[in-house]
């Protein structure tokens, strides 16, 4: 019996993988040197976890509002700094928060 199989599901799949991977991979770079924040948004860098997170969904707004595609680049590369950046702030705020909870 062969199964059927979808080219496009498989690399829509495939896209998506690679775009998680990019954006973790980012944010890990961004964790240990913040300073490339400020290449996104200036001050970035020293910003708190809930002023990254406001930024980061800022430049994630303006980024669907005016989208940029030349030949496969373009606004891909911002969105997912963006992303990275947003990924970073959450991971700070939770990590606050768990060690305020923990201190009581």
């Amino acid at each position: 019996m062969l199964i059927s199989h979808d080219p496009t599901e498989a690399l829509r799949t495939q896209a998506r993988r690679t775009a998680a991977f990019l954006v973790k991979a980012r944010a890990r770079i961004y964790a240990r040197r913040p300073m490339l924040m400020d290449i996104l948004y200036p001050g970035l860098a020293t910003a708190d976890p809930q002023r990254l997170i406001a930024v980061a969904e800022h430049l994630l707004r303006h980024e669907h509002q005016y989208p940029r595609r030349w030949f496969g680049f373009g606004g891909e590369v911002s969105a997912l700094n963006a992303k990275a950046a947003l990924l970073l702030g959450r991971t700070l705020r939770r990590a606050g928060a768990a060690n305020r909870g923990s201190v009581c």
